[in-house]
């Protein structure tokens, strides 16, 4: 291959990277609806590690379990979700979120547990799959589905691949502006990295048939 060819070809292979990468750039943070419907179950979504070293709930974590609350006692719906798998500590994120929920007012059987769930994919199908019970597969489930506000428009994309109707719900950021910063370049790098490896498998797909997949 003469200069000018190999050239040319480092050229196309570079703008293809860069298409690709801009692809698997993470949409703008939601923001919060200018009103909120009513739902038939508020979704909460987990967040790794659950707890600290002195066993407290960690802060975004903490912020989204205040949120789902707030919304649950506002009367946007009749049920609140927990979801979210083991952590390597051993704790189960969703049993964490529901211990401080009943801490902060909600009734224990107003509250249900998705515990299963590995990664929002598993959240999305297992979490459609336990609300739906018996009329698994005419079933869609009016959501309102709370996490950060980076996180949520994947999310609320593989909710709505798993058969659900979806309203977003996003946390508030951390008090300080200096953490809020930090924190929004970190869940920035950390979407990045999941949409591009997203690029690799079909997430849709994969949702539906963890909704499949998960116990009724």
């Amino acid at each position: 291959m003469s200069a000018p060819e190999i050239h040319r070809a480092a050229r196309g292979s570079t703008l293809a990277l860069v298409a690709w990468l801009v692809a698997c750039s993470p949409p703008p943070p939601a923001t919060i609806p200018t009103s909120l419907p009513r739902a038939d179950a508020i979704v909460v979504l987990g967040n790794r590690p659950p707890v600290d070293a002195e066993g407290r709930v960690r802060p975004e974590l903490r912020r989204r379990v205040e949120t789902g609350v707030r919304l649950w006692k506002e009367g946007r719906a009749p049920l609140l979700v927990m979801t979210g798998g083991p952590a390597p500590s051993g704790h189960v994120e969703a049993e964490v979120m529901r211990e401080l929920a009943v801490e902060l007012g909600v009734p224990p059987d107003a509250i249900r547990v998705e515990g299963r769930s590995r990664d929002t994919i598993e959240n999305a199908g297992f979490t459609i799959a336990m609300l739906c019970g018996e009329a698994h597969e005419d079933c869609e489930p009016r959501l309102l589905v709370v996490s950060s506000p980076f996180h949520l428009p994947r999310a609320g994309e593989l909710f709505e691949c798993a058969g659900a109707r979806v309203v977003v719900a996003p946390t508030p950021l951390p008090d300080d502006p200096e953490h809020a910063e930090t924190y929004a370049e970190t869940f920035t790098r950390s979407e990045s990295f999941v949409r591009f490896a997203y690029a690799f498998v079909d997430p849709c797909d994969r949702a539906r048939r963890a909704r499949g997949q998960s116990p009724r």
